[in-house]
């Protein structure tokens, strides 16, 4: 049997088989002394330090195997975690922010969409005297001037505030069906 200082001189794997000094698994296995001591125990015949051996390089391969498996899991769910994205991405593109032109200070979709609701809300009135003022098309205005009271209330409260039929029955006190009746005689 081999004293310590004779485990230590010689390397475990230079009487190994070629293909076992280039193993990675096989070095970091006999990178551990107790390993080392185990192998040289077996190697003199004590069958229980070969049983040992075995069990602990078993447990040792199942490891790196576990590891392995755990980052080979970890690598392909987040390629198809980015794979999704990116299929969301190209078939939701956010448009808010892109640039109209390709002018260095062109407006963005997004703030032509805030300019626009602005002159709308100032456009917004409760009146329908006013409504019938801000309506471009002139038959159209004068249909509405043709329409009673009650009707001219629920249009503008319908269409230039855009409540709806629920909404304008409790401003008016009346029911929704009153309302849609109302709407359909026009």
């Amino acid at each position: 049997m081999l004293s310590e200082t004779e485990i230590q001189k010689k390397p475990v794997l230079s009487d190994a088989p070629i293909p076992f000094r280039s193993d990675r698994i096989i070095q970091s296995f006999f990178a551990d002394e107790e390993n080392v001591r185990l192998y040289y125990k077996s190697k003199d015949g004590l069958i229980e330090s070969q049983c040992e051996l075995e069990e602990k390089f078993r447990k040792h391969f199942f490891q790196i195997r576990f590891i392995t498996f755990l980052v080979n899991t970890i690598k392909f769910c987040t390629i198809v975690q980015l794979r999704n994205q990116q299929k969301r991405n190209t078939r939701f593109s956010l448009i808010y922010d892109q640039p109209l032109s390709e002018e260095r200070e062109a407006s963005t979709f997004g703030e032509l969409l805030g300019y626009c609701q602005d002159d709308l809300l100032e456009n917004l009135t409760t009146d329908p005297a006013s409504f019938e003022s801000s309506l471009q098309n002139e038959f159209l205005a004068h249909a509405f001037s043709k329409l009673s009271e009650k009707q001219r209330l629920i249009i503008t409260l319908r269409y230039a505030l855009g409540y709806k039929d629920n909404e304008i029955a409790r401003i008016l006190g009346v029911s929704a069906q009153a309302v849609g009746k109302t709407k359909k005689q026009l």
